[in-house]
């Protein structure tokens, strides 16, 4: 019985030495006529699909490999005499190896989000779908081989005559059913938009293939099993673990909520960002990246400690001095001196975090009872919106920079959220409590308890003041600016308060709201 592989790609890397690979271990080498003009380049003697099944490619290509002659020796079962008979009686391939690539439609969408059908339909692959599907299927006796990568490791076992054992075979068809999920996915995700009259932007069909990352020793809590996934259509991870241990549920949570946090500062300032279960227990920015982090280090004393510690510039080795003088769980920042690593290193627990600022707003899905909830994910308040003091009192330069900074950081903490700042640092935040009031109260009875003076500081609201009695506490002890967004009822008996206690009072013009 004749023996072959089937080559039929668009990536070429590392193909010419698999293909020649393919071919010592007895194999002749069926090839596409792109995949066949490549290799013949190269000097590796092929089969043209047109040869073989006597049958010219047709309608510009469109149709080249939908022949019974391929899709009999993928298919045919080998441990079945049948099967093998027919291919003998019909002089076909055995076909023990289907290299096998897609027409890049995900590359050329993301490469041009904007691309008309008319280019993007070319780009939905038929025949290369449908043979390493049939290769897939019939795993147990064809090897499907969809990824590059994945050509080293399997040269091996046919550098030494061995057969691929059936569990690489399983691993490889799960590879292979995983990317022509996800390849489908993104062409209905496409096609849904391109007929989509909707206003509100969500397309009609939206999804993720998953593939696990990572198993984590438990979830939530112990009683909890968990693991990290990610979408099967992004690349290498943005983010790099330089040190400790590996990140649990409730870190990759953290951390997440440290980043985003980060991300919405200017990298003009240095700043120094602690995280504790997803709010801000401190933050600050200074004119040295040490000095911020003693600030935030500063504005809750008792909370930083086991906290997340995240930077918007390098870590040199004065900041990791610091780092390691308390216990932290994880640090992250954009780079790292090679003296700073070496430090942190020290401490073996440590999760040392390497990831760029950069990075765009994606969807947020939650699960709900009998579905699922998509939103656009709320980049922040980077920047302090355009609007003057809607009282009469003006706003000074320092307190300025002191609400951009406060509507920042309140922007990423749990609603009810109301944040304190004094000299660009978090005096003391009162965050998920169910009234305005009490998040207030919370907030003041912090920065007392810490020793903080509030006279002259500024404060942050995530959404609007239902009623005064807020503005009446802060004006009480000391509290000179506020900013909030503007929609309740009472807006304007909150700003006659403001008024009459001689506070400035600033009314955004979104809300960040963090449910």
């Amino acid at each position: 019985m004749k023996r072959a592989a089937l080559l039929s790609v668009t990536d070429k890397t590392g193909l010419k030495e698999f293909a020649i690979t393919l071919q010592k271990a007895g194999l002749d080498l069926l090839a596409t006529s792109g995949t066949k003009s490549y290799l013949e380049g190269e000097g590796i003697k092929t089969v043209s699909i047109e040869e073989y099944t006597a049958q010219k490619e047709i309608l510009d290509g469109r149709v080249k490999t939908l022949h019974p002659r391929i899709h009999a020796g993928l298919l045919a079962k080998r441990d079945k005499q049948e099967h093998i008979s027919e291919l003998i009686d019909n002089d076909i391939y055995s076909i023990e190896v289907a290299v096998i690539n897609l027409y890049p439609f995900i590359k050329t969408l993301e490469a041009n989000k904007d691309a008309p059908l008319e280019k993007m339909v070319e780009y939905i692959d038929i025949g290369g779908p449908t043979m390493i599907r049939a290769a897939a299927k019939n795993c147990k006796h064809v090897v499907p081989v969809i990824d590059p990568a994945d050509y080293p490791h399997l040269a091996s076992y046919f550098e030494k005559g061995e057969n691929v054992p059936l569990e690489v075979r399983i691993d490889l068809a799960r590879k292979v059913f995983t990317f022509i999920a996800n390849y489908d996915l993104e062409i209905a995700k496409y096609l849904s938009k391109q007929t989509d009259t909707q206003e509100d932007g969500f397309a009609p069909v939206e999804g993720l293939v998953l593939e696990k990352q990572q198993s984590l020793r438990y979830g939530e809590n112990p009683h909890q099993k968990g693991a990290f996934y990610r979408a099967a259509s992004k690349g290498a991870p943005s983010w790099k673990q330089l040190n400790g241990k590996e990140l649990s549920y409730n870190n990759l949570l953290d951390f997440d909520a440290a980043l985003k946090l980060m991300r919405s500062f200017p990298h003009s300032s240095k700043t120094a960002v602690i995280i504790k279960h997803l709010n801000p227990c401190g933050a600050a920015s200074a004119s040295t990246l040490l000095e911020a982090l003693k600030k935030a280090k500063q504005g809750d004393p008792r909370s930083h400690f086991g906290g997340v510690l995240a930077f918007n510039s390098e870590v040199t080795a004065d900041v990791a001095e610091e780092v390691r003088g308390d216990f932290a769980e994880i640090v992250l920042a954009p780079s790292y001196a090679s003296d700073a690593l070496e430090l942190l290193r020290k401490n073996k627990n440590l999760r040392v975090i390497e990831v760029p600022l950069t990075g765009s707003p994606t969807l947020e899905i939650r699960a709900v009872e009998g579905g699922y909830l998509l939103q656009e994910s709320d980049p922040g308040a980077a920047i302090l919106p355009e609007s003057s003091s809607a009282t009469s009192r003006a706003l000074s330069e320092q307190e300025l920079r002191d609400l951009a900074f406060a509507w920042t950081v309140c922007a990423h903490v749990k609603s009810n959220a109301i944040v304190l700042v004094k000299d660009e640092m978090i005096l003391a935040t009162g965050a998920g409590q169910m009234s305005r009031i009490d998040s207030v109260e919370l907030a003041l009875s912090k920065a007392a308890r810490h020793g903080h003076n509030t006279n002259g500081a500024v404060c942050a609201s995530d959404a609007f003041f239902p009623f005064a009695d807020s503005v009446e506490t802060l004006a009480a002890h000391g509290v000179s600016c506020i900013i909030s967004p503007s929609g309740a009822k009472r807006d304007e008996e909150v700003l006659q308060v403001a008024e009459k206690a001689g506070i400035s009072f600033v009314f955004a013009d979104k809300r960040h709201f963090r449910h």
